[in-house]
């Protein structure tokens, strides 16, 4: 099958400044997805999406290939669905599916990514999509809103006999995604019945958003290069 890896490195970012290339033990955060990319020993081509020439230059210097993206989709209010419709729309080779890997999952390593494509490619007749997955810390009896008043009206159940144990929830990483081109074009996002899911613990699926995010992703590598 020809596989194809996008890698979405908008420039800009407002939570944690440069998220995308912040030094992480010694490289660019975008280097371990690029990295994992090319040791997966899977894909045909691997594209780092970017608005910014200074990310597109550090991508192109760990191997990947890069697209530009117009002007349009250089700021926050573009979806995952614009960049990746950019992409696809943009290649002229035919690809049998897609994988996405946010460069914010710096400790998703290729044995994922190839445990992840192995696990699609065998159900691939029934299935379009692939979601990394983790075990939710809490089930959704546990999650609700709080409105202005502050109070917990919309927490009104009895949670004396709550047994954790119980339940098994999920929800996703943002590590991995796979899909069908035509498909996800079609549908414009990666879940529901025809999509599979691939479940990661709770380390290897650490996202990095915020300071605290990078600060144990970190923690956490620094351990793993030991």
């Amino acid at each position: 099958m020809k596989r194809l890896a996008i890698i979405p490195a908008r420039a800009g970012s407002k939570g944690l400044k440069d998220k995308n290339i912040i030094d992480l033990c010694g490289k660019p955060m975008i280097a371990y997805s690029i990295i994992a990319a090319k040791e997966s020993g899977l894909f045909d081509k691997i594209i780092v999406s970017t608005d910014s020439v200074h990310y597109a230059d550090i991508s192109v210097s760990y191997g990947a290939e890069v697209i530009l993206r117009d002007e349009e989709l250089a700021n926050d209010k573009a979806t995952s669905f614009m960049v990746i419709e950019d992409v696809l729309k943009k290649l002229d080779d035919k690809y049998d599916y897609f994988v996405l890997l946010q460069p914010t999952s710096p400790l998703r390593t290729s044995i994922h990514i190839q445990e992840a494509i192995s696990k699609f490619e065998r159900n691939y007749d029934s299935f379009d999509f692939l979601v990394s997955m983790k075990k939710s810390e809490f089930t959704k009896d546990l999650v609700n809103m709080i409105d202005e008043d502050e109070s917990l009206k919309y927490f009104d159940k009895d949670y004396s006999a709550y047994r954790r144990q119980s339940f098994s929830y999920y929800s996703p990483n943002g590590a991995i995604f796979l899909g069908k081109s035509e498909a996800y074009l079609k549908q414009k996002h990666f879940y529901g019945v025809r999509s599979l899911s691939y479940v990661m613990n709770d380390v290897d699926s650490v996202d990095v958003d915020y300071a605290i995010d990078y600060e144990f992703a970190k923690m956490l590598m620094s351990e793993r290069m030991k």
